[in-house]
């Protein structure tokens, strides 16, 4: 984690178990979550009204310039039906639309994020945009070879199988590098 100072709400944060145990998300990201979401939080309730956070977000221009973010958060629903999410119901639904890598409907549904004109695969034009969106900076040649790493040599796109499939592989490939290292 970031050498920084946390207030007391912040290290309380960071001390409860669905926090500590997050499976998608580091500490960074929460802390990150937590203090956007603070920006919109009623403070008697604790809770936010999406509604604002996407009011915000199309007056801001993130709905042009960061389209899968912004899909993600128009994803986001009041589980409760009372107008409001309380912070670990607004990460437990991005973390559901974001998709957890380390399960087959969680890379679907990452896949389905980032097919946003829903054809079903993901083009060299599409992983730009992707690199775009997220600063990746990804040359012609690092989308030709993520291609290429995915679907294969003469691939031109990648399908939801193919993406599913290779997330797959380096979740596993990840789990097993940490375990060694946890084991050393």
């Amino acid at each position: 984690m970031n050498q920084q100072i946390l207030d007391k709400d912040e290290i309380a944060l960071l001390q409860k178990p669905w926090v500590k145990n997050h499976t998608t998300l580091t500490n960074d990201h929460i802390l990150e979550l937590y203090r956007l979401f603070n920006l919109y939080c009623n403070p008697r309730t604790r809770r936010i009204d999406l509604k604002d956070v996407m009011i915000t977000a199309q007056q801001l221009g993130l709905v042009e310039k960061s389209p899968i973010v912004a899909n993600t958060l128009s994803q986001v629903s009041d589980q409760h039906g009372d107008g409001g999410v309380d912070f670990e119901e607004f990460v437990r639904e991005l973390t559901t639309k974001l998709g957890n890598t380390f399960d087959q409907k969680g890379r679907e549904q990452l896949f389905t994020l980032v097919d946003i004109d829903g054809k079903g695969t993901l083009d060299k034009e599409d992983l730009r945009k992707i690199s775009d969106e997220l600063h990746l900076n990804f040359s012609q040649k690092d989308i030709d070879e993520v291609i290429h790493n995915v679907a294969g040599y003469d691939a031109e796109d990648i399908t939801a199988e193919q993406f599913e499939k290779y997330l797959a592989k380096l979740t596993n490939r990840r789990k097993i590098e940490t375990e060694v290292l946890r084991t050393k």
